[in-house]
Parts: C-alpha cells; structure tokens; sequence
C-alpha cells in the first residue's frame, strides 16, 4: 500500500503547478463553535466544517492508497489551549486500479477540545482561526487551503451553538469497544505470520458496510483485507508484510472499524493492532 501510495502521490504533486491556479476548489470551510460564548474554565469545542461538492472527496489523516492527509492548525488568543485534531470515521473510497482511498464525501466536521483560561477580564471577545490545507480529488486532484476564522465572547454562561452539528460530528468518532452500543466483543489474533484476524461479535446483528480502516503503518504494507460477516458475526482479515529493505521492530497502531447503524448512520470502533 505505502509504495503505490508514494507513486500516485508524486503523481498528485505533480499535477499542482498546473492546478493550483484553479478558482474553485470544490471545498468550502468554515470555524464553528458548540457554544455562543465562552465560560472562563470550561471547555468548549471547536470545528472545521469542510463542504465538498457532489463527486469530489477530501482525505482521513491516513489517506489510503493515494492522496494527502486534511491538516488544521489552530491560532488561539493568549492563555487557551488546544487538544488533538479529532476525525469522524471516514470511508473506505474505491477507485479505478484497485486504488483505495480514505476521506470523506459531502462534508465533514474536525474536531479538537478548547480550554480557556481560568479567568477572563469583563468584555473580553477574541478570535480564533483555523488554517486548513486539504487535497480534494474526482477524476483530478486539487490541492487546496483557507483561513477560516470566528469571534466569540466571554459570558457567565454558555448557551449551547450548533448542536445538531456537533452531535452528529461527535457520535461519528470512533469509540472504544467497550463504549459501542453495537459490539459485544473484539477479539484478535494472528492467525499465521503476515496475517492478523478480527472477529467481532455484533449486540444486534451485523450492521451495514462494515470496512476495515488501517492505521499508517511506516515499515508495514497492507497487502488484502477480506471483511466477511454471517449472523451477528464479522471476521476481518489483514494481510500485511514489511517493506523492502525494512527491518520493523514491534508496533502498535490505532486502527477503525467503520459500518453504518441501524439508522443509517456512519460509526467507527478503535482497533489496536499489533504487528509483530
């Protein structure tokens, strides 16, 4: 995977002196806050809303086979701090070639958690930006920056802003096995060398376009997957071997299992796995 994904890249790279001039990047960003003003102390979060037009696609933090990772580099005012970027599970995105992606379509919300000062003098109102880079893709690729900014207030309390956003964007984080209401277990295993095996066992029967999404793995490639379900069960196999010239000491890496709800509604479970 890492080797035709350092090919197509190089590829991409590429193609950006002659696209780079292009007026419409198919994406549009924008800063969002979950409340409408900010209580000294208390956390709050910030969102990056990237909207992607119809047949275009913007890229997880691995982006796949091809494509470059969707970056956010916050500037906050004195004194607030903030946590790492948090990415809603993403899909699996097959292309001519056997090429697979990792990214998004429509839209996305990034996430991170805010945390201001203890104390704020009266009247106090600042702004905070987002610089946001992102390559966005169809049938040619365009890379792609904006500087998305928002002007909040200090207040003795905080009225919630953008719920519906922030909850939909906050249910599609993956969560850990024993925090999904759809997963009774996890277990893993190697099976034989150069393969690892996932077995979960569903709460409510197998979900919908359950996908094995990987971690970035330096000294590894992902060679195959096979998701095969049956009753309330999903048995993923991963078939990976170290790269040429690699001599890879053990590593673990958060990896996610994304399916769709019962509603129809994009969800992820954490996946450590470990490579010998």
């Amino acid at each position: 995977m890492l080797k035709l994904r350092i090919g197509i890249c190089l590829a991409v790279l590429g193609l950006w002196t002659q696209l780079a001039a292009a007026e419409d990047s198919h994406v549009r960003a924008r800063l969002l806050a979950d409340v409408s003003a900010i209580t000294p102390g208390r956390p709050f979060m910030l969102g990056v809303m990237l909207s992607v037009d119809p047949g275009w696609h913007v890229y997880w933090k691995n982006p796949g086979d091809a494509g470059l990772p969707t970056r956010v580099q916050f500037t906050l005012p004195d004194g607030f701090t903030v946590g790492p970027l948090l990415f809603p599970t993403p899909l699996r995105i097959e292309q001519p070639g056997n090429i697979v992606v990792l990214g998004y379509e429509d839209s996305v919300l990034l996430l991170a958690q805010v945390t201001p000062p203890a104390k704020l003098p009266d009247g106090f109102t600042a702004q905070f930006s987002a610089e946001v880079s992102w390559l966005v893709c169809a049938d040619v690729c365009i890379p792609g920056k904006a500087t998305a900014n928002l002007e909040l207030g200090a207040g003795p309390s905080a009225a919630p802003a953008n719920a519906d956003l922030f909850d939909a964007a906050t249910a599609q984080l993956p969560v850990e096995a024993a925090g999904s209401r759809d997963i009774a277990a996890i277990h893993i295993s190697h099976a034989e060398a150069g393969r690892v095996v996932i077995q979960i066992s569903w709460k409510s029967g197998v979900p919908g376009d359950v996908q094995f999404i990987p971690a970035t793995f330096d000294d590894y490639n992902i060679t195959a997957t096979q998701v095969q379900s049956e009753g309330d069960q999903t048995r993923i196999t991963v078939n990976f071997q170290a790269l040429a010239g690699k001599k890879p000491q053990p590593v673990k890496a958060q990896c996610v299992v994304g399916y769709k709800d019962n509603e129809g509604h994009r969800r992820g479970v954490n996946v450590m796995l470990a490579l010998p």
